[in-house]
């Protein structure tokens, strides 16, 4: 399966080499790219070919950017029982091209003679159908040919073509005049036809670049995706692009016609899948997987929408190949809260918890009055089904109507760590570790479903993560680097997204189950422009010694702002109990006055959310609540009113 990109229907075909070419085809055609009368492509495809659905597709393309709309196959004119292949784009998407041959199982030695075989165009219609696609003629009347791997630019075509009368695959040019495309010419010099195999190819849209694969030497290794430069009337050697490609294979580029992003093909998981790169500060940045499982062959219109071949198979078997397209949201998600810091100031946060006696629609509403976020985790729930309670009647109560209904705004925490820091998945998927690239693109789902379902102004993405670190190391299949390369791909899918939501993941301050502080020194392993606000959670009087909050020492927090500095602190939780050890009431007052008063602008600090833990006690043991059990406000609560106001 690590080859099976290479197997795309225009790969077998334009890999054959020299052709004998000793029959044709009796059908009518004109010179200059105008038919008379063509063979119906629907008439050669198999009686007994029976049309794929995405409903009956055993491994449908998934999606993996919030960006764009799910994929969906073109309509009826273009797609049919047979394979279409090698779509092609032009920049308004107005008009598609595209490579078809009606048996994907006939070998290219016999498609030559079927005389439906060849590139096809297809034009949109207002109401977003497409047109029955119609055979565009490359070939001199009475001569055969097999063509594709179709490129446009304007009034220009460049194909491939294995034809009668050459010897081998070679580079052709047609020029479209008068609503027929005309004047092919061979053009292999032009375009260095030996400096590398005949496929597809790409020229950026000022000219000056032509991109191709190859697995030449001196590579990544497999194949990879080189580039020309144009030199006056000639190329540069080739370059590897070596920013896009690995020891895997990358190939088939195309570019939007902006020039900002190169797409192309690379196996993912053992079959064809579609990344992009962006050009940025002058290079190509990191490739980011967009769609996967056997799609291939991306080509993008200027609206950002991508049209790409998905291959339907069964028992490994190839049963047709169809064209989709996943729409570009015209619109970028906004979220619904406005919750944000005036300047200077901070946001306050807390999990209401009812006292005794009191329901929760009374609770929140009193909470309304000091409380701008409310930490959602579900019921608690699972990461993989957070996105369907959200959506469901337990969103409508609690997010709708208790957090936004009582004008506050939710933080959406999306964990990953089960109890026993265990991790949660799927039940389909069975046993799974971080490392696993099933488990990744179900949290990465879940993430944007979540993203989608609540339009959150604040996403969190795993708490106390650094628990994990602390319990599995670096290393390994549930290695906590695994977990900050899976952060970074979600960050980055989730502001496309929805720009505006604050993306962050939350550490622990203090280990509490061994009394100590953590090492902050697991901060320094993220990317800071990847974190929208420096988190913690923070129980300062578990740490062993610690019995007052004049004894925590001035830089406790601030210290974290050495592996991030200049990031936006906040705390998603903060405790400190109101018993006698601890200074009773007047030192859980204490502390929360210390907090905020050492984490000022002058000292360096900027705070940007203050969350105390929960409203109420939740229990007759529990004292790191701001109110008792019994609805008797603590002192701390009178603070805490004063920070919020």
């Amino acid at each position: 399966m690590k080859k099976i990109l290479i197997l795309l229907l225009v790969g077998v075909i334009f890999a054959l080499g020299v052709l004998i070419l000793s029959s044709m085809p009796k059908t009518s055609t004109v010179q200059d790219g105008g038919p008379l009368t063509q063979p119906n492509r629907l008439d050669k495809i198999p009686s007994t070919a029976v049309k794929a659905t995405p409903g009956g597709d055993d491994y449908p393309p998934i999606l993996h950017s919030g960006l764009y709309e799910d994929p969906v196959p073109l309509t009826a004119g273009v797609n049919t029982a047979g394979g279409e292949d090698s779509p092609f784009i032009t920049p308004d998407g107005g008009t598609l091209y595209f490579f078809f041959t009606p048996d994907v199982s006939v070998p290219a030695e016999k498609q030559i003679l079927d005389g439906v075989t060849g590139i096809y165009q297809s034009k949109k219609h207002a109401n977003g159908t497409w047109s029955v696609a119609e055979k565009i003629i490359l070939q001199d009347k009475g001569k055969i040919a097999i063509d594709g791997a179709e490129f446009v630019q304007g009034d220009t075509m460049y194909f491939a073509s294995v034809r009668e009368g050459y010897s081998g695959i070679h580079w052709f040019r047609a020029e479209y005049v008068d609503g027929r495309w005309r004047n092919w010419q061979l053009v292999d010099s032009i375009l260095k036809k030996d400096e590398y195999e005949t496929g597809e190819l790409h020229i950026s849209p000022d000219g000056k670049t032509l991109y191709f694969h190859s697995p030449r030497e001196g590579g990544m290794g497999g194949l990879d995706i080189w580039y020309f430069q144009r030199l006056n009337d000639s190329w540069s050697p080739p370059v590897n692009l070596a920013p896009v490609n690995t020891a895997d294979d990358e190939g088939w580029p195309a570019m939007s016609p902006d020039g900002g992003e190169l797409w192309f093909t690379r196996t993912f998981m053992g079959s064809p899948a579609v990344y992009r790169s962006r050009f940025v500060n002058g290079s190509w940045g990191p490739p980011r997987l967009i769609v996967s499982q056997f799609a291939g062959e991306p080509s993008i219109d200027s609206e950002g929408n991508i049209y790409f071949v998905h291959h339907y198979y069964r028992n490994s078997v190839m049963l047709e190949a169809d064209i989709y397209v996943a729409k570009r949201m015209k619109t970028p998600l906004k979220p619904v809260d406005a919750a944000e810091p005036q300047a200077g100031g901070f946001l306050t946060a807390c999990l209401p918890m009812p006292a005794e006696g009191r329901d929760l629609a009374e609770t929140y509403k009193q909470a309304s009055a000091s409380v701008d976020l409310v930490p959602v985790w579900g019921r608690p729930t699972a990461f993989y089904d957070l996105a369907a309670d959200l959506r469901g009647a337990w969103g409508e109560l609690f997010v709708d109507d208790l957090i936004r209904g009582n004008g506050m705004a939710p933080i959406i925490e999306l964990s990953f760590m089960g109890e026993n820091l265990t991790l949660q998945s799927p039940q389909s998927l069975g046993y799974s570790a971080l490392s696993s690239p099933l488990w990744r693109r179900a949290y990465l789902q879940a993430a944007l479903e979540a993203v989608r379902a609540a339009r959150p102004r604040y996403l969190s993405l795993g708490n106390e993560v650094n628990r994990w670190y602390e319990k599995y190391g670096l290393d390994g299949d549930n290695g906590f680097q695994n977990y900050v390369s899976l952060y970074n791909e979600v960050y980055d899918a989730v502001k496309e997204l929805s720009p505006e939501t604050r993306v962050f993941c939350t550490f622990a301050r203090e280990i509490v189950s061994e009394n100590r502080e953590a090492d902050l020194g697991v901060l320094s392993l993220f990317d800071p422009a990847r974190m929208d606000l420096l988190a913690f959670t923070s129980y300062p009087h578990a740490v062993k010694g610690t019995s007052s909050p004049s004894s925590l020492p001035d830089d406790y927090y601030t210290r974290a702002l050495n592996h991030m500095p200049g990031k936006p602190l906040a705390f998603t939780e903060l405790g400190w109990p109101s018993i006698e050890a601890f200074g009773g009431e007047a030192g859980q007052a204490s502390f929360l006055v210390q907090v905020t008063s050492r984490l000022t602008r002058d000292r360096g600090a900027s705070l940007s959310v203050v969350g105390w833990c929960w409203l109420s006690d939740l229990t007759a043991e529990d004292h790191v609540g701001l109110i008792t059990r019994s609805g008797e406000e603590k002192e701390a609560y009178r603070v805490w009113l004063s920070l919020s106001g």
